[in-house]
């Protein structure tokens, strides 16, 4: 953990709880980032896989608000997964404009092979925390999510 001196010594408290929370998204990114690796994916490509698994498929437009991967970053990773085999892209039916991804068999099967292990393995730090204090926590970072959301122009 890094030097708190500053913060600590800060006025404004909410500085303290940004950086604890800072850090806790730091740890919990590099644990699951490792582990995503030694499944043989990247984190991108684990969330696209994870994201499109047991579903017919989705647009991209679908896929890029249920994901954590930015547009711009959102291409280069089908490439990728298409190179390997794993995705598929099709224009839509309705309108070609559209794109539209699946998995293949050989996605679905990656798939399988590395979601629930990969939930079994965040399972075990998760569950160091009572689940009425996991849902105390969400309910608290669901508040700060709204504290910060932005008005629409």
């Amino acid at each position: 953990m890094l030097n708190e001196a500053p913060y600590s010594q800060a006025p404004e408290p909410f500085l303290r709880t940004a950086r604890a929370l800072f850090e806790t998204y730091a740890q919990i990114t590099a644990i699951d980032n490792r582990h995503v690796e030694s499944l043989g994916l990247t984190p991108a490509q684990f969330d696209v896989l994870a994201t499109l698994g047991d579903t017919p498929g989705m647009t991209c437009k679908q896929l890029g608000e249920g994901t954590l991967i930015t547009k711009g970053t959102l291409t280069g990773v089908l490439d990728r997964l298409e190179a390997k085999g794993l995705v598929h892209r099709s224009r839509g039916q309705a309108d070609s404009r559209q794109v539209f991804v699946s998995l293949t068999p050989e996605g679905e099967a990656v798939f399988k092979a590395t979601f629930q292990p990969h939930i079994d393995y965040l399972a075990q730090f998760w569950n160091r925390m009572p689940l009425e204090r996991q849902t105390e926590l969400t309910a608290l970072l669901r508040e700060l999510q709204a504290a910060f959301r932005c008005p629409s122009p």
